[in-house]
């Protein structure tokens, strides 16, 4: 348990850093669940990439604890990325650290993510996971939002959270 507060903030480029420090923290089991394989977390070019956004179609949140010499120490990363295919629809991906789990972070990530989609006109946000995620399912699914999932091949799921007025009109 961290016993530092958690704030949630927008992405940085100077954070890349930090965020590959994070996804080579996880446990194998994390970054299974996260990457759907077990890796070593994430290449020096991805943390780049996901620390890289326009916020205006890509966008990326951390939480944060204050680490040492007044450094934030990434304890949570949540993405959004644009769907090639459709200019109203992104992905959503969220990882928090293993001590981290279970403290309203994920939750707290997420709804700074729908925030920022309904601000930009997103009008669907889609999230796919291991079928046995069972954490981000009921996180993604009691978001407070239209929501639903469906079953892939493969041992994968899929859940679709409607955002803005049509949403909450069906």
């Amino acid at each position: 348990m961290n016993p530092e507060p958690v704030r949630i903030r927008e992405i940085r480029p100077i954070d890349a850093p930090a965020l590959r420090r994070f996804y080579g923290s996880l446990s194998p089991e994390s970054r299974r669940l996260r990457f759907f394989s077990i890796n070593a977390g994430v290449s020096e070019a991805d943390s780049i990439t996901f620390c890289t956004t326009d916020h205006d179609h890509r966008e990326g949140f951390v939480a944060v604890v204050e680490g040492r010499g007044g450094v934030d120490e990434i304890v949570g990363h949540l993405c959004l990325e644009p769907d090639a295919g459709s200019g109203s629809t992104a992905e959503v991906a969220i990882a928090v650290a293993d001590a981290s789990q279970g403290q309203g972070i994920g939750r707290r990530l997420l709804a700074a993510g729908l925030e920022w989609a309904e601000r930009e006109g997103i009008s669907r946000l889609i999230a796919t996971m291991l079928a046995d995620n069972g954490r981000i399912h009921r996180l993604l699914l009691g978001c407070g939002r239209p929501s639903r999932a469906r079953y892939l091949d493969g041992g994968i799921a899929e859940v679709s959270i409607g955002l803005g007025p049509a949403a909450m009109a069906a």
